[in-house]
Formats: structure tokens, C-alpha cells, sequence
């Protein structure tokens, strides 16, 4: 898992280490220029490049490029949007230094200009922008989005908040961001992480200080680590024993997705609660233990005392997906007083808003899979207010509840009320009914086999959003249902 920090995080980290000697920060820039550099020589071959650079240390970074551009023959210009005299620091020295190469600078940005370059980067603000952009600056921002050219932008795209991802003003929309030694949460919190394309990340030291990291972006590797092996002479008793109660008449497809997603992560013996008059639906999935709950269409008492009594045998419990407003409460608060790995999704979560004392039953091995509408119902915020701090709402309420939050979103924030870790995985093909539900199924499915929920919570949402081949290459043997090997009989005799 890779290390995501705040502008005031970034600030202390390079502090601590000018101050120890193990660094300093002209020798930074100098590093931060090479990683753009190498970029820019890797991506962009042969293409003429503008620099557009600020008075500050980004500026600076950019004053190192142009010398470094220079030196190994890149035709180049520098775009200065800032008094030459009023330079000061590692910025003007590295402003001098590109001068003695030979760069020429521009007194400002013009569209006459920019037209005369293939590539921009973007040298402006860096991690320190805390006040909306407006005048020349803006006007510059806004001419490079609108000419059509690639921008490289140095750090973070110039009007993009580092720690929030917020728009001050006007913003860069950058096809690269070359950010150094870390993640900076704005460039995977939205909207800043569309408008920072591509980011590469560039060591500025042999050796970075990984600290306590207490939020980090997930990644593949983290999740092949995750998921538990499974030994050769395994069986469906040992690989996890998986409860979904779910579904209603009107949302029979909820109950089906959560449950089929549960025996494709690899429970060993799955089984759905459902209300009787989904029985026949569950034809589809005869892996499946597909038990009527009751006699109706919906859930009521008779149907949560039915789900209750099968608590005994099983691993872990998903409750939520398609229940509507059928009567869930009482099976909600049994759930939470057995203790049981379980996963509150959706309806439950409606329900459980409702009812708020039940929030002081939560416990560590339990999983909320709120998207930020459920959650301001659940937490009382707006959802704007979410949406402005995913990362800290999530952390806040984890600890504040006991649980494991999953925070649904383009970045998922997933938080065990200390470390809170972001999932990028996924594309807007997600964005559409029943992706939450199979997210049930899979987390349900991992705590079924032995996953603590934070895990769970991290490994199930990565797995929704990775691309259907890398999920598979995941999960593997995991996602072999009966019917595949029916399927298969033919070609193996033939075979």
C-alpha cells in the first residue's frame, strides 16, 4: 500500500528532512526537475516544450527543467507569470541557473505562444495553493485547458487543493502529473484526481521515510496478500459458510446479485434468506441454498426470526441488498448482539438511520457499505459535507462506531476509525444499479473465510472495481461455480 499525504503532511515530511540534513531543498528541486524530465523525454520525444512557471518553489522546479531541457537539446521556452526581481530562494537561484544555460523567458502567457510549443507543463502553485486563482493566473490556467495541447503538470495541477482535491477558482487539466515521494490526497479525491490525469509518482530519496501511514492507496499486490490461501485438500465446510439476507418481490435481482457474487469470491456453502415468493427465481443460481424466510413478498417478523435461526451455522452474515421496506430491525439488532463478521448494506443501513440506537451496538467485525446518501442519513452530515472530507468522514465515524466503514464512491474510502485506505479500482460502468449489492456478496464472502473486516472491506471493494480479467486472475479457484465444470465436461472429453 502506497502512502497518501495532506499539503501540511508533505510540508512537515520535507522539513524533518532539511532540518536532519538528509536533504535540502535545492537538491530537491533539482530531483523533482529530473523525474519531470524523464517523463517529458519518455512520453513526449522530439516535441518542443513550454514551461509555464510561478514565482514560488514549483516555479522553481520548473526553472530546473528548462536548464535540464536545454542541456540535453529540447527546444524550450519559460512562460514567466511573476516579477523576475522579486524571485527569491532555491527558486531564484534555479531561475539564474537557467538563464546562464541559455533559456529565454516570456514575460507572461499568451495564445500566440502557446501556440508555438507542443507540450505545456504546468510549473504554477505545487501543494501550497490555499486561495482561489484569479487575474493573469487564471487567465493563463484557462488558455493552456482550452489549446488543446498535452500538459505535464509538476506536482499537482495548478488551482487543484493538495489535501482536499477541491477546485480553487480555476483549475489545470492536466494529461500527466509527475507528483514527488508520495500520493497527495487531492490528486485521488475528486475532483482533483480527473484533473490530474495520469500521476507518476518520483522518489525525491533513496530511501523515503514511510512514517506512520495512516492513509494509503490500495493496490493489486495488496490484495493477492490479502486473500487467504487455499490448500489443495479444502473443502466447501472449510472455505467459509456465507449468509445473505436480502431481496423483496420489486428488487429480486438485489438478493440473486449479492448471492451469486458471494459464491464467485469463494464461500464454500452460500445461502439466501429470502422472502418465499423469490423461491422460484432462485432457479438461476443452484449453488445457492435458497431458503424462504416466509410465505410473502417482503420481509416481517416471521421472516427475521426465520434468518435468525440460521445465524448458528454460518461464518458471516450480508444484510441489506433489495429488502425495501420490509421489516428488518429486529434481525438487524440480533445480528449485532451475536458478535458474527457481518455486512450492512443498503436497506439496513436505511432502516438502521431510523433507529439510531442500534449504532451504539456496532462492533469491529461488522462492515457499513454506505454511498454518501445512506451515510448523511446514517451520520447526520450533508452530503456535501461528506463529499468535501470522504477521508476524514469515514475515519471520524469508524471510530466513532466501532466499525469498518466503507465509504462508497469513484475513490472509496474504507476506514477502521485509525487508518483509512483509498480504493481507485473501478470505471464508470460501476455507476449503475446492483454494484453495490455484488459488493455485499463479495465482502460477505471474504469474512466467510476467515478476512477481518478491514481487510474484508478493502479486498471486496478493490475486487468490485478491478476490470473483470484482473478480478478473475484474483480470485482464481475461488470463482468456480458447478455449472462452470458442467459447461466444461464437453470440451474436456474432446479435449
Amino acid at each position: 500500500m502506497k502512502r497518501v499525504v495532506s499539503a501540511e503532511e508533505m510540508r512537515a515530511y520535507e522539513q524533518k528532512r532539511f532540518a536532519d540534513g538528509r536533504a535540502s531543498s535545492l537538491d530537491w528541486m533539482e530531483r523533482a526537475a529530473t523525474g519531470v524530465n524523464l517523463l517529458l523525454q519518455t512520453r513526449y520525444p522530439q516535441k518542443s516544450v513550454l514551461v509555464v512557471c510561478g514565482g514560488g518553489n514549483n516555479g522553481g522546479d520548473g526553472f530546473a527543467l528548462l536548464r535540464l531541457l536545454k542541456e540535453r537539446g529540447v527546444e524550450c521556452g519559460g512562460a514567466l507569470l511573476a516579477e523576475p526581481e522579486r524571485l527569491a530562494g532555491d527558486a531564484r537561484t534555479n531561475y539564474l541557473r537557467a538563464l546562464d544555460s541559455g533559456v529565454h523567458f516570456f514575460s507572461g502567457l499568451t495564445k500566440e505562444l502557446i501556440s508555438e510549443y507542443d507540450v505545456l507543463v504546468d510549473a504554477l502553485f505545487g501543494t501550497g495553493l490555499s486561495r482561489a486563482i484569479t487575474g493573469a493566473f487564471a487567465e493563463a490556467i484557462n488558455a493552456m485547458n482550452a489549446s488543446g495541447k498535452p500538459i505535464v503538470a509538476v506536482d499537482l495541477p495548478g488551482g487543484v487543493e493538495a489535501t482536499t482535491g477541491a477546485v480553487l477558482g480555476v483549475a489545470i487539466r492536466a494529461n500527466e502529473t509527475v507528483t514527488f515521494e508520495f500520493f497527495k490526497r487531492g490528486q485521488l479525491l475528486f475532483p482533483g484526481r480527473e484533473l490530474c490525469g495520469e500521476v507518476v509518482v518520483h522518489p525525491l530519496s533513496s530511501e523515503p521515510d514511510e512514517g506512520e501511514a495512516d492513509v494509503v492507496l490500495i493496490e493489486r499486490s495488496d490484495i493477492q496478500r490479502l486473500l487467504p490461501s487455499r490448500p489443495i485438500n479444502s473443502n466447501k465446510g472449510s472455505n467459509g459458510r456465507a449468509l445473505l439476507c436480502a431481496g423483496s418481490e420489486r428488487y429480486t435481482g438485489a438478493a440473486l446479485l449479492c448471492t451469486g457474487a458471494a459464491l464467485r469470491t469463494g464461500a464454500g456453502l452460500t445461502t439466501a434468506a429470502i422472502p418465499g415468493a423469490l423461491k422460484p427465481s432462485f432457479a438461476a443460481l443452484p449453488e445457492a441454498m435458497a431458503i424462504p424466510a416466509n410465505n410473502g413478498t417482503d420481509w416481517d417478523e416471521e421472516a427475521c426470526q426465520a434468518a435468525i435461526a440460521l445465524f448458528p451455522k454460518q461464518n458471516a452474515v450480508g444484510i441489506g441488498p433489495g429488502v425495501g421496506e420490509g421489516t428488518i430491525l429486529p434481525l438487524i439488532e440480533a445480528l449485532l448482539k451475536s458478535g458474527m463478521p457481518a455486512v450492512l448494506d443498503a436497506d439496513a443501513l436505511n432502516q438502521m438511520s431510523r433507529s439510531p440506537e442500534l449504532l451504539t451496538k456496532l462492533h469491529s467485525n461488522v462492515v457499513l457499505t454506505p454511498h454518501p446518501v445512506e451515510m448523511a442519513r446514517l451520520c447526520g452530515l450533508s452530503v456535501e459535507a461528506i463529499l468535501a472530507d470522504p477521508i476524514e468522514t469515514a475515519r471520524r465515524f469508524a471510530k466513532q462506531w466501532n466499525c469498518v466503514v466503507l465509504l462508497k464512491g469513484a475513490t472509496t474510502c474504507i476506514s477502521n476509525g485509525s487508518t483509512v485506505r483509498l480504493n481507485t479500482s473501478g470505471n464508470p460502468g460501476l455507476a449503475k444499479g446492483g454494484s453495490g449489492d455484488v459488493l455485499t456478496g463479495i465482502v460477505t464472502a471474504l469474512l466467510a473465510q476467515g478476512l477481518c473486516a478491514f481487510d474484508a472491506a478493502s479486498a471486496g471493494a478493490y475486487l468490485l472495481g478491478a476490470s473483470a480479467d484482473t478480478a478473475l486472475e484474483l480470485l482464481r479457484e475461488r470463482m468456480l461455480l458447478a455449472r462452470d465444470v458442467i459447461d466444461a465436461v464437453e470440451q474436456t472429453i474432446r479435449g
